[in-house]
């Protein structure tokens, strides 16, 4: 049963997103009604979309779904509903409830791995506390599962991806390098004691405490399908600031055996893609080889929290991650005045 779970979808590693400069263009075209109860919508590639009801009420939203990236299909659901349910925290918000996106082959032969699917999504959402309410299916011959996510947030509290400040340090709250074995698991040399782990990350919920969002978090993204220097360039380059980040590569948290997974070919198309994209805004001050640079572009599918924060509280903010399941939460780095084009200093 679980090997026909892999063996269903045709992708590799993790689900690729849409080149961003092609996105931008597509959605430059579209007409955007305004609103003002509107407070994040298409403008700045926000995690999810808020609308605000009254002072003290606004609603998330977001939706994602992704092609398989284990093969145990239970386990698939869970990564896949942590990874939908990821925006609305990652907005500051709470989940309220969910609908599953579907797309799955008309085969009852196969129903077993579709009903093991959905109740690790179920499961995930209970965790989240939220309701899940229904959803859609589609046939289709390649798996596709994920969730449209509602949540609610105060409007007056909500934690934007574009408002760092200069001096405020830069938290990594999960380990990178997913993607690279989701890619080793595709191509069967993905070790049991790697894949545990990443397991482990993936489907670990970027829910933060209360004490936790009442911290200065200036700015607060997801790092997903971009990479971490394209999610940090979104955060620095959106926020209208003449702003850069210096980074510090050897604390940023990987999973222990990417690199070797790495020196045998195992890099995503997503990743040889953001690092296309994105290498042109980051200045490498150290040597890099090609197995660690490219950990800085691999696509994550429910990867962590990347949180801009205020210098004087991020020793607390790590006590707090640490307590709360986040124990390999870095400072990787903090935020600079920069007039440059390369605007991310890896040092």
């Amino acid at each position: 049963m679980i090997e026909k779970l892999m063996q269903m979808t045709r992708a590799s590693g993790c689900a690729a997103k849409i080149n961003p400069k092609d996105l931008e263009n597509f959605l430059s075209k579209i007409k955007q009604t305004k609103d003002k109860r509107l407070l994040a919508g298409f403008e700045h590639n926000e995690d999810a979309a808020v609308y605000k009801l009254d002072e003290n009420t606004g609603i998330v939203f977001t939706l994602d779904l992704i092609t398989p990236l284990v093969n145990d299909p239970y386990v698939f659901g869970q990564i896949a509903a942590t990874n939908s349910l990821s925006d609305v925290f990652a907005m500051g918000g709470r989940p309220l409830m969910a609908l599953n996106i579907v797309c799955f082959p008309e085969e009852e032969k196969k129903y077993n791995l579709l009903e093991e699917i959905l109740r690790g999504g179920a499961d995930k959402v209970a965790e989240a506390g939220g309701i899940l309410a229904g959803g859609h299916s589609l046939n289709d011959k390649e798996p596709k599962y994920g969730l449209a996510v509602v949540g609610l947030v105060d409007p007056k509290k909500v934690i934007y991806n574009n408002t760092p400040e200069v001096g405020d340090f830069l938290i990594l709250t999960k380990p990178l390098g997913v993607g690279i074995i989701s890619t080793a698991i595709k191509g069967e040399i993905a070790e049991k004691r790697v894949v545990d782990k990443a397991v482990f990350w993936m489907t670990k919920l970027n829910k933060l405490s209360q004490e936790l969002l009442e911290l200065n978090i200036h700015s607060l993204t997801d790092v997903t399908g971009f990479g971490l220097v394209g999610h940090l360039s979104e955060m620095l380059l959106l926020s209208g600031k003449e702003l850069g980040a210096k980074i510090m590569f050897e604390d940023i948290p990987v999973i222990e055996g990417v690199y070797d997974y790495v020196n045998t070919g195992m890099v995503s198309e997503g990743a040889m893609k953001n690092r296309k994209i994105y290498s042109c805004i980051a200045e490498k001050n150290i040597n890099l080889s090609f197995e660690k640079e490219i950990v800085l572009y691999d696509p994550q599918t429910s990867g962590g929290l990347l949180i801009s924060i205020d210098p004087q509280q991020v020793e607390k903010a790590i006590k707090l991650l640490h307590q709360e399941g986040f124990t390999e939460s870095k400072i990787i780095g903090e935020v600079i005045k920069s007039k440059s084009k390369e605007r991310i200093k890896i040092c």
